[in-house]
């Protein structure tokens, strides 16, 4: 069930999209083996909201014959395409990329309103994955979603905000969990989609690494809300959960 937030950024995206028509032409994707032409003309035809997760995950994971993204099809299809994400649709075999056509988009293609759009939707889905992911569920990574906003041409920074913020206990699990395995031992975000986003790269270092951050979540680490957790939540065959939020304690109080 998604969050009334995410539910009210999907509305706005329809009422703002909503001046956008379908786009005549063919879209931008492989009809010869990636997607068939059958589906390709349903996404043009059918009304938006009978669009299914099929429909975009054969859109989203096709060849592209420009890698610049014809804008007409991205407003149309956006309201929908946001729609299947928040109710935990795939639309794409690796959700770092769900957005990443949309990241393709020319430079000033799209409006301020629109643009605070998919800032408003992305915020709220990351804030839906902090408040009510499951602390066992070892595929609720908030990483994962912050390379989807990257991809997507969002920033990162409202997203990286809300988590230090967040008062819940299981963003804090999910913290832990993401950054034992997957940036404290190198220091960078282990993650083969975000390897050569650079800026990213440094955006989370720094934030990982700043004062304010530390301090926030050394403080959350021995909440009592989060405590009580610790010996609830599954650890991995060689390392117990307790071990994990020891050493990413011993990271941020130095």
């Amino acid at each position: 069930m998604t969050t009334p937030a995410l539910e009210l950024a999907v509305r706005r995206a329809y009422d703002v999209f909503a001046r956008h028509e379908a786009p005549n032409a063919p879209l931008n994707v492989c009809t010869y083996c990636c997607m068939s032409e059958e589906l390709e003309r349903e996404m043009r035809t059918l009304p938006l909201r009978e669009l299914t997760a099929r429909h975009f995950y054969e859109y989203c994971t096709g060849a592209m014959a420009d890698m610049e993204q014809p804008m007409a099809e991205i407003r149309y299809l956006l309201p929908r395409w946001l729609e299947l994400i928040s109710e935990g649709k795939e639309t794409h075999h690796s959700i770092e990329l769900t957005l990443d056509r949309v990241g393709r988009r020319p430079a000033g293609s799209l409006t301020g309103e629109e643009f605070s759009v998919l800032d408003e939707f992305m915020l709220a889905y990351f804030d839906q994955l902090l408040s009510k992911g499951d602390p066992n569920d070892w595929w609720s990574d908030p990483l994962s979603l912050l390379i989807m906003a990257d991809a997507g041409g969002l920033s990162v920074t409202p997203l990286l905000d809300h988590w230090m913020a967040h008062p819940g206990p299981t963003s804090t699990v999910q913290f832990v969990r993401s950054t034992y395995w997957d940036f404290w031992p190198r220091h960078s975000l282990n993650n083969a989609f975000a390897s050569d986003r650079l800026e990213l790269q440094a955006t989370f270092k720094n934030w990982m690494l700043a004062p304010a951050t530390k301090a926030a979540f050394s403080a959350k680490l021995l909440h009592p809300n989060f405590l009580a957790l610790v010996d609830q939540v599954e650890g991995n065959p060689k390392v117990p959960f307790a071990l994990m939020v020891e050493a990413v304690f011993d990271h941020m109080s130095h």
